[in-house]
């Protein structure tokens, strides 16, 4: 019987020049900023020529595009897996998400919300990759409306307001005064506050 030769799939294959790419330019565009960041310094960090990095993204702005899109498909699934394990439950759900950005905002390594800092970066409206930012905060908004109301806050949009506001607070301030002594630990309690603000007034009526 003869043997056949089968040459073995190595556990882990190269990373192809695309995902090298955009790897780079996620890690640096979190750390440094969008514009701070070429497309130079991005094909050297991903080990690339630039003609690679144009086959992949033809523009700056596309893989700005992509990144910011990646990001928001993973901030929602974090989103889902956290409300998942609360379903029934939108005070657990609630308290889930507000330990959760506590947690993340006062880490050593926080940057800041990708959204925001590309808001900031980029104010004209036209920009695609602004666009992609103001389409996560839109959808923030509406899905806190319906937790408002899953609350049974007797003004759901004020309440689902001034968790916009806070969640956003503990975005600007992990910049200033960050680490986990700092103020985003109390965003928990804060959104505790605002809901009994709403749900006594509303039992005292």
């Amino acid at each position: 019987m003869t043997e056949t030769n089968i040459t073995p799939v190595p556990e882990t294959a190269p990373k192809r020049a695309r995902d090298r790419i955009f790897a780079a330019a996620d890690d640096l565009f979190y750390r440094q900023g969008i514009r701070a960041v070429g497309v130079d310094a991005i094909a050297k960090e991903a080990g690339v020529a630039k003609i690679s990095l144009y086959r992949a993204f033809p523009s700056k702005d596309d893989l700005v595009v992509a990144y910011l899109e990646d990001r928001n498909a993973d901030y929602w699934r974090r989103w889902d897996r956290a409300f998942a394990k609360h379903e029934g439950d939108p005070r657990g759900q609630l308290r889930a998400m507000m330990e959760h950005l506590a947690d993340r905002t006062t880490a050593p390594d926080y940057r800041g919300c990708p959204f925001t800092n590309d808001a900031t970066e980029f104010p004209d409206p036209n920009h695609p990759g602004r666009r992609v930012a103001e389409a996560n905060k839109r959808e923030l908004r509406q899905r806190l409306l319906r937790l408002a109301e899953a609350l049974g806050a007797p003004d759901p949009k004020a309440l689902a307001d001034g968790l916009v506001l806070l969640v956003e607070g503990a975005y600007a301030i992990s910049q200033t005064l960050p680490g986990r002594d700092g103020p985003g630990r109390a965003i928990a309690w804060a959104a505790e506050a605002l809901v009994e603000a709403q749900l006594g007034r509303d039992r005292s009526a």
